[in-house]
C-alpha cells in the first residue's frame, strides 16, 4: 500500500512555488537551469579565455552556444534531481507538476542570466584593454554568476541527500560508483583524452572533471538501473495477499 502524501495547498503566486519544503523541486529546477547557462556560457568560457586557451574573439561565438547548451543540460538534470530527490511530503505526481511549472518559470529567468553571462565575458576584453565600466560589469557578473552556481550546488546536494536516503541499494551503489570514479580518473589521467571538436587535450584538472562527468552521467545511472533490476528480480511474488489457503 502506498503511503499517503499530504497535498500542499494550491500555488497562488510564482513566489509561492519556491517557498517551504515543497518548493525544493522548483528551486532545484530553476537554479540548475540558470546556473547551467551561466556556468557553461560565462564561467567556463571566461576562465578559458583569461587562461589563454580560447581566443578573445572566439569567445563571442562560444558563449551563446555554451550558454544554451548549459541551460538545457542543467534543466534536464535539475528536473531529474527534483523528482528523485523530492521531499517526503510530495508524491511523484506532485513533484512532476511542480517541476513542470518551475521549468516554465526558468525560461524567462534565462534573460537576466544571459546579461550576467555577458558581464562575465567582458573579462576577456579586459585582458587586452582596460575600461572601468567593463571592469565593474565583469566583477558584478562574476560575483552574481558564482553565487547562482553555488545556489545550484546547494540545492542539488540537498536533493541528492534526499534521494540517497530513500535508495534501498545505497551502500552497494556508493561502492560501485566509487570504483567507477577511480577507474575513470586513472584512465583519463593516463590517456589525456581530446575534447571532441576542439583539438584540446585534457590533462590534470580537466581530465579529472571529465572523469567526474562520465561517472555522474553514465556510470551512476547504469549502477542505479542495474541494482534496481536486481532488487526487483529478488522480490518474491505477492499472490493472494497472504490469505490463500485459509478457510
Amino acid at each position: 500500500m502506498r503511503p499517503p502524501y499530504a497535498q500542499p495547498p494550491p500555488t497562488r503566486s510564482v513566489l509561492g512555488l519556491f517557498l517551504g519544503p515543497e518548493g525544493a523541486c522548483a528551486r532545484v529546477v530553476v537554479s540548475w537551469t540558470v546556473g547551467g547557462g551561466i556556468g557553461f556560457g560565462g564561467v567556463l568560457v571566461g576562465s578559458l579565455t583569461v587562461a589563454g586557451l580560447v581566443a578573445p574573439g572566439l569567445q563571442l561565438l562560444a558563449a551563446p552556444v555554451l550558454f544554451l547548451l548549459g541551460a538545457f543540460l542543467g534543466g534536464v538534470h535539475g528536473a531529474l534531481l527534483a523528482v528523485v530527490g523530492r521531499p517526503r511530503t510530495l508524491g511523484r505526481g506532485g513533484a512532476a507538476r511542480k517541476t513542470l511549472w518551475a521549468a516554465l518559470v526558468a525560461v524567462p529567468a534565462l534573460f537576466p542570466a544571459w546579461i550576467v553571462t555577458t558581464g562575465i565575458s567582458l573579462s576577456a576584453a579586459l585582458v587586452t584593454e582596460w575600461h572601468l565600466s567593463w571592469g565593474i560589469l565583469s566583477l558584478g557578473g562574476w560575483l552574481f554568476g558564482l553565487a547562482v552556481c553555488a545556489w545550484a550546488a546547494r540545492e542539488g546536494w540537498h536533493a541528492l541527500c534526499r534521494a540517497y536516503a530513500r535508495w534501498p541499494e545505497s551502500r552497494a551503489g556508493s561502492v560501485l560508483t566509487a570504483v567507477i570514479l577511480v577507474g575513470a580518473c586513472v584512465a583519463s589521467l593516463r590517456m589525456e583524452p581530446e575534447l571532441w571538436g576542439t583539438g584540446l587535450k585534457l590533462n590534470g584538472v580537466g581530465a579529472l572533471v571529465l572523469a567526474l562527468a562520465v561517472t555522474l552521467w553514465v556510470g551512476f545511472p547504469l549502477v542505479w538501473v542495474t541494482l534496481r533490476l536486481v532488487h526487483d528480480h529478488r522480490l518474491p511474488p505477492q499472490v493472494g495477499g497472504g490469505e490463500a489457503g485459509t478457510s
